[in-house]
């Protein structure tokens, strides 16, 4: 999937197994529209500051068309997540269900995680599979309930609440969550002195604070 690089373990694995589960039905979305948004993710571009409202113009502009709101919600998710916000949140679970919300968050999470580290290695992104045939079961994971974010998550839970924030999203949150722990801490979330790697902990979380910063990430 990454040609001839080294990678640390479990990184190409998570990749695979997430690119694999690209186009199948899941629960609340068919192949095709799964398809329709990781393109939309990888075709998003930043709005100037100054048309930051186009964004969401766009996406209000496309409600009664569900493909036109996965494809408009895919790019937010992208290039300025940080428009997003309870009342948005609770207009989009009235059109397109709260779950199809979820999944389309976790989709474009595993593909922004995937695409970047590709460009910030210098090869190019690994091309979408094919959408496959079948409809989305339907079915919604159990123990979710009100933990006060914009969304339902697992309670009771145990850990920090990004852990869980997309639980609602359930298979594809948890194929989010492998990329980021094979790429981030692997088995040691909780030890504050990594010496097996080539950054220390502190230039790691550096670097994440960095990132999220410049995302205007509100977590």
């Amino acid at each position: 999937m990454f040609g001839e690089l080294i990678l640390p373990a479990g990184v190409a694995e998570a990749a695979a197994v997430a690119w694999a589960n690209l186009g199948r039905p899941s629960r609340r979305l068919n192949g095709h529209e799964r398809i329709i948004i990781v393109n939309a993710a990888r075709a998003a571009t930043p709005r100037p500051v100054w048309d930051r409202n186009g964004s969401l113009n766009a996406l209000r502009d496309a409600i009664g068309d569900r493909s036109a709101v996965l494809t408009a919600l895919a790019a937010i998710f992208a290039t300025e997540a940080s428009l997003i916000d309870s009342s948005l949140v609770a207009e989009l679970s009235a059109e397109i269900g709260d779950a199809a919300y979820a999944e389309t968050a976790a989709l474009v999470a595993q593909v922004i995680t995937v695409d970047q580290f590709c460009i910030s290695m210098g090869i190019d992104v690994v091309p979408f599979p094919e959408s496959e045939t079948g409809e989305p079961s339907g079915e919604r994971p159990d123990d979710m309930g009100d933990a006060g974010g914009h969304i339902q998550m697992t309670v009771p839970f145990r850990g920090p609440n990004v852990a869980r924030s997309l639980s609602l999203a359930a298979e594809d949150h948890l194929r989010w969550r492998s990329l980021v722990l094979s790429m981030y801490s692997r088995d040691a979330f909780d030890e504050m002195v990594w010496t097996d790697r080539a950054l220390t902990r502190p230039q790691v979380e550096l670097l994440a604070a960095r990132t999220s910063s410049l995302n205007e990430c509100f977590y």
